[in-house]
């Protein structure tokens, strides 16, 4: 079960690092990179995202065979954190039927959703400045 984030300052100015146990790391790893695959347009990817350039794919590994792997904290930009966080408030809102939506994002909705606030609240717990 996921319990908690807790973010921290990261090594610049600006970062955020995201304290985050494995099957959390995976979890948004999956939300992000099906989210990337099933969104083929600009400008909704842009206005879930809140960017058009945000790159997700370093700090979550998403050009790393899932074996090659290495879970553990991820450093973020503000960017890249809101970015995170529209994908998983986002994707539970795609048109599919439950079993689908298990089947391609390797979890439930509910689950996805339950993260965003994890990543809310840890945030908030922070005390960190955007």
């Amino acid at each position: 079960m996921i319990t908690e984030v807790e973010i921290r300052r990261g090594r610049e100015n600006g970062q955020y690092v995201l304290l985050v146990d494995d099957r959390q790391f995976h979890l948004l790893r999956r939300a992000v990179s099906v989210f990337s695959y099933q969104e083929e347009s600009a400008v909704a990817r842009a206005l879930v995202t809140g960017a058009e350039d945000v790159t997700l794919a370093e700090p979550l590994q998403l050009d790393v065979s899932y074996d090659d792997v290495v879970p553990g904290p991820v450093e973020l930009t503000f960017a890249q954190l809101h970015a995170v966080y529209g994908i998983l408030t986002s994707l539970p809102t795609v048109n599919w039927v439950e079993e689908e939506f298990v089947e391609r994002v390797g979890d439930f909705r509910e689950t996805i959703l339950r993260m965003a606030l994890l990543l809310r609240s840890g945030l908030l717990r922070s005390g960190l400045p955007v």
